[in-house]
């Protein structure tokens, strides 16, 4: 065999054994996919259809007087059994922020098998009377209308607007905050402590007045400066009790002096 002709079979088999490394690569890469999405497809089914990740405990977790437990569980529309993976926890949020008396809410999943709610309730402090009673919270927020049943063991504010919904005009929110401050503070003393408060109110001529939950009294409080209001009939609370039990209407909304009308004997 001439040296031409050998070289050229040389060539060839050079040639066939480099084709041959390129189909074991190609057989290789393809091996490697197909394990790929085999492996996925497995995982996509012990993930998302398995009973591995399905609900079997939703736990709602928070502080709270109007909602329970259970309620908040239905609110968030899982069910036993629902894939953690399938299901939005953006739309188990909205489902819990639907409700008026749920202020925020936090969800989350709890591998395996755990749906995590945490829920902050609104805490009603005073019932505004207007068209309807709503409850309204410390900030002076109107969180729903108060509805047959509910309890109404609150301080009645009146004299204030709710426009639609449950919303308060600008000075309507400002009253309601000084209403609410004025509360507290009247509470807080030992006069406010003895009579507490059933209802406060506001006219556009008179200004604030309240009526005592116990040992009933109206006192009229003015336009302004109610912290110095206060001061003044806690400074003269004992002589103006001095009576007993038997104030029955208080001016105080006058700077120095204190008019107080008592019950006939």
């Amino acid at each position: 065999m001439s040296l031409f002709l050998e070289r050229q079979q040389v060539q060839k088999k050079r040639q066939w054994h480099k084709r041959l490394r390129l189909m074991e690569r190609g057989l290789l890469a393809a091996a490697v996919v197909i394990v790929g999405f085999v492996c996925l497809y497995l995982l996509y089914r012990v993930v998302f259809l398995g009973s591995t990740f399905s609900v079997k405990r939703i736990v709602a977790e928070g502080n709270w007087h109007f909602l329970s437990a259970q309620g908040v569980a239905a609110l968030s529309g899982v069910s036993e059994g629902d894939n953690l993976f399938w299901l939005s926890v953006n739309d188990v949020y909205k489902k819990l922020r639907s409700d008026p008396w749920i202020k925020e809410a936090a969800v989350r999943r709890k591998l395996p098998d755990t749906l995590g709610i945490y829920v902050e309730e609104y805490r009603p402090v005073a019932i505004v009377s207007a068209d309807a009673l709503y409850y309204v919270d410390a900030e002076g927020n109107l969180i729903k209308r108060v509805e047959p049943g509910e309890e109404k063991d609150f301080p009645v504010l009146t004299g204030i607007s709710v426009a639609e919904g449950t919303t308060l005009a600008t000075s309507d929110a400002k009253r309601v905050n000084e209403m609410l401050d004025f509360i507290t503070r009247f509470r807080a003393t030992p006069f406010g402590e003895r009579h507490d408060v059933a209802e406060m109110h506001y006219d556009e001529v008179n200004g604030y007045s309240l009526v005592t939950r116990r040992e009933p009294m109206q006192i009229l409080i003015g336009q302004s400066d109610l912290p110095g209001r206060l001061m003044q009939i806690e400074r003269m609370s004992k002589e103006l009790e001095a009576r007993g039990d038997r104030i029955q209407y208080m001016l105080a909304n006058e700077d120095g002096r204190i008019v107080v009308r008592y019950r006939p004997s």
